[in-house]
């Protein structure tokens, strides 16, 4: 009953969304590849949730129990380096300089994406991928948990592998469902990474994996309002293992209520979107912050997870106490103690001073609405953080 009453409301907000000339993607009739061997450079950026989510529908798939909303935070972009080649006896993945073993979970995960990807594009070419989740501001190595680099990761590797496998044709590296499809593999917000801006994931339990996308919900018209969007994040470290969120999460007896008040939250979100409501937007965002971790603190006596930090609860305090002074600004926190306040340019610089005094030592990056994955030029200085570690890999780019 509940899984009926989730994908009528995902084909209501489809219709909503139609009316406003916003459209769900479609495949290419044909996706068998082209080649089966080549390389690429490509870059996507982390998501923030503002309307999150957890619990998965299908975990083979990686499909939602109900759709979501993130923005894409460009303070951090993940580089990725993808080659198939028929002279590879196996998979091999780096993240970070550091080659990892087929047993750890990343590698497994990395895996799961790529066979997929082989399994839609009927190859059966073996891969190398080198990754590196890279800070704009000081080009370090992004460390802080809760960034949203799995998304960043899930996309650039999609984009990759669809230069290479169609050779670079538009109708497929321009195609965002076929993006969208081969992302989710790795992380289903990977979806919204994909897609750029504010995007919108559209899933459900009973819905065909090939047909659950993501769209982009901010247009050309407010494009002023959203350049006018500053993302403060503060990258805090944690040693918590944050795997098993998506099955602790549907524990909760909290949890439906959060699946039932979706369709109404994405309408409200989309309206106050279009009409340029910063106020309500963060608002909301702040809000669904407390209810996906009231959520995963209550998932069962023995299967739980506090992932704040004295520091994160801090910045909450601060964030509130900013706003009676009259500072737009709003929280928001994934799977992790790491803190994004949203908040409109004129304010960072008093929100930033506040910071400091409340403690020196934050990780702090300001960053914008970011864009889509994109494909980037072996020579570009983005691909350039990759060198070395092609380097240590012996491999020589074409």
């Amino acid at each position: 009953m509940l899984n009926e009453l989730l994908k009528k409301d995902v084909e209501e907000i489809a219709l909503y969304l139609n009316k406003n000339k916003i459209s769900l993607p479609s495949l290419p009739n044909n996706l068998n590849a082209i080649k089966n061997e080549g390389e690429a450079f490509t870059l996507a950026y982390p998501i923030q949730g503002m309307l999150k989510y957890h619990g998965l529908a299908n975990k083979d798939h990686r499909t939602a129990n109900f759709p979501s909303i993130s923005l894409n935070n460009d303070a951090f972009f993940t580089i990725t380096y993808l080659k198939f080649s028929k002279k590879y006896q196996k998979d091999r993945f780096m993240l970070n300089g550091i080659e990892i073993e087929s047993k750890d979970q990343k590698f497994i995960r990395v895996s799961h994406q790529l066979n997929y990807i082989r399994k839609y594009s009927k190859i059966n070419t073996k891969a190398i991928i080198i990754s590196r989740n890279i800070i704009k501001r000081n080009s370090k190595t992004v460390l802080g948990k809760g960034i949203g680099t799995s998304a960043s990761a899930g996309a650039s590797i999609a984009h990759a592998a669809i230069s290479i496998l169609y050779d670079n044709e538009v109708k497929f590296t321009n195609n965002l469902s076929l993006r969208c499809l081969f992302s989710r593999y790795l992380a289903g917000s990977a979806i919204r990474s994909c897609v750029g801006g504010i995007g919108l994931w559209m899933s459900h339990p009973n819905m065909d994996p090939k047909v659950s996308f993501g769209i982009r919900l901010d247009t050309k018209e407010i494009q002023t309002f959203i350049n006018d969007i500053d993302l403060i994040t503060i990258s805090i470290q944690s040693k918590i293992q944050t795997d098993k969120a998506h099955e602790i999460a549907p524990l909760s007896p909290f949890y439906n209520s959060w699946m039932k008040s979706r369709k109404k939250d994405i309408l409200d979100f989309y309206n106050d979107l279009i009409n340029e409501n910063f106020e309500k937007l963060g608002e909301m965002s702040e809000f669904d912050t407390l209810k996906l971790h009231a959520i995963t603190m209550t998932g069962s006596p023995d299967k739980n997870l506090i992932l704040w930090t004295p520091e994160t609860i801090s910045i909450m305090h601060l964030t509130r106490k900013l706003r009676k002074q009259g500072i737009s600004v709003f929280f928001s926190i994934d799977t992790g103690p790491s803190v994004v306040l949203l908040t409109r340019t004129k304010f960072t610089k008093r929100i930033l001073e506040d910071l400091v005094n409340l403690n020196d030592k934050f990780d702090i990056n300001i960053g914008k609405i970011g864009g889509p994955s994109k494909l980037l030029e072996k020579t570009s200085p983005e691909a350039k953080f990759l060198m070395d570690d092609l380097i240590n890999l012996n491999l020589n780019v074409k």
